[in-house]
């Protein structure tokens, strides 16, 4: 194994309930730079997007996650980071607003 990618539930204010979240990802350090987490990320969308998942959340690196089509969304809200570094992807139905929470094994908000 080389590479590994996770999308876990993620609950966003109101009940919704078809968002995920995006991470971690991780490369072995010996093949970073070949493209391989870009796959990995691709992939794991595209299983989202058939599963008719409603979107996706990472917190990251904006320049880097921009490329999948992430983008820093003002009404998704994770306490406690700087909301550039939370972003979002619609996968099919509407753009949820509120606070979103990840599964407390992650220790975020």
């Amino acid at each position: 194994m080389v590479g590994h990618v996770a999308f876990s539930t993620v609950e966003v204010e109101g009940g919704m309930r078809d968002w995920f979240g995006l991470g971690p990802v991780a490369v072995h350090l010996q093949h970073r730079r070949q493209g391989i987490g870009q796959r990995l990320i691709d992939a794991g969308l595209g299983n989202l997007r058939e599963r008719g998942a409603g979107g996706c959340v990472v917190l990251g690196d904006p320049a880097y996650y921009r490329r999948f089509g992430f983008l820093a969304d003002p009404a998704l809200v994770l306490t406690g980071v700087p909301p550039e570094y939370f972003q979002a992807l619609v996968l099919g139905g509407n753009r949820p607003k509120g606070e979103v929470r990840y599964h407390p094994a992650f220790g975020v908000a």
